[in-house]
């Protein structure tokens, strides 16, 4: 598969993936109707490249591993080498906690340790992790 291919898939990913965002949130309240819950990603559990994809981590970061090329968020492979997974973790569910040299907290959403069920979020860390060794 083309890197041309792989980035317009995520791009079509992070596209649906703000528009069901827009839909879902704000003015619920304001018409009387409840807001609806953010619905959890559904990406098969036995692929933490998947998980990537389903929460569009390449709309924002380069990681070359995954074929990704953005730049919005820090190139994964140069930041997060040598990391141990934990760091990994808390970099994707506090990613406000420390900021890459070079960024800003707040661009990164704060809540992919609740969008994101447990399993998918320690397959996601391995493929990170394994795309970042060497």
């Amino acid at each position: 598969m083309s890197a041309a291919t792989v980035a317009a898939g995520l791009l079509t990913c992070a596209a649906a993936a703000m528009a069901a965002a827009a839909f879902t949130s704000g003015g619920g309240e304001q018409s009387g109707v409840p807001a609806r819950a953010p619905a959890q990603t559904t990406a098969p559990a036995s692929d933490g490249r998947a998980v990537w994809i389903a929460n569009g981590c390449g709309s924002c970061h380069t990681f070359a591993a995954a074929g990704a090329h953005a730049d919005i968020g820090p190139d994964l492979a140069a930041t997060l080498k040598g990391m141990p997974p934990s760091y990994i973790r808390e970099s994707i569910v506090e990613p406000g906690k420390i900021a890459a040299v070079g960024f800003q907290t707040g661009a990164m959403p704060e809540d992919y340790g609740t969008r994101i069920p447990p399993a998918q979020l320690e397959q996601l860390v391995e493929f990170i992790r394994s795309g970042v060794r060497g």
